[in-house]
């Protein structure tokens, strides 16, 4: 299991520093362009018919059409912080790899815990939309804080909160080489708004 979280917060990581973010919140739009990976709203999607009723019941999914992957967002459910999660975790799907023939889809905050792909991407976007280094940077403790930097919903920022907390306790910030490039790239941000 620690393989897995450490997986998936590397990659957030990695695609972080490779598209160059450098402020909250995390443009997705940007990092969906940098991997040519088509975001589109079930709203501008007519294919939704072809899935199965489970999957374009929930919040999105991803899937591969033709070799190429897309993200497909309900635009018609949540509101815009729960589905910045959703998008966030499907880019997870995508960039970590999960098998392309499987559509994975998302129908609440809080994931199957038993099922590693879903485990993968929840961290995947969590560490993507929420890096810790820059919240602790920022002093940022409270879920309300979280939810005004990040653009997420309450209950995303809620799970953040409390594994920032352990964070804290720990002292466990800009230890991995790559949480270190993070940081350093998103210290004007984080000078500008301490």
């Amino acid at each position: 299991m620690y393989h897995n979280y450490v997986k998936a917060r590397n990659a957030a990581w990695k695609v972080l520093l490779e598209c160059g973010i450098k402020e909250l919140p995390i443009n997705l739009q940007t990092i969906a362009d940098y991997y040519d990976i088509p975001l589109i709203t079930y709203s501008n999607f007519p294919l939704t018919q072809l899935f199965k009723p489970e999957v374009v019941s929930g919040d999105g999914f991803a899937t591969s059409i033709s070799g190429t992957p897309y993200i497909i967002l309900n635009d018609q459910k949540s509101n815009r912080y729960r589905r910045r999660f959703t998008v966030a975790h499907e880019l997870g799907h995508v960039l970590l790899n999960h098998p392309s023939k499987v559509t994975f889809f998302r129908n609440s905050e809080i994931d199957h815990p038993h099922k590693l792909e879903e485990i993968e991407a929840n961290i995947f976007a969590r560490d993507l939309l929420m890096p810790a280094t820059v919240l602790a940077s920022l002093h940022i403790h409270s879920p309300e804080q979280i939810m005004k930097f990040c653009h997420i919903s309450y209950t995303s920022a809620v799970i953040r909160a409390k594994r920032l907390q352990l964070l804290y306790q720990r002292n466990s910030f800009d230890i991995h080489p790559l949480e270190k490039e993070v940081h350093k790239q998103f210290s004007k941000f984080i000078e500008e708004n301490q």
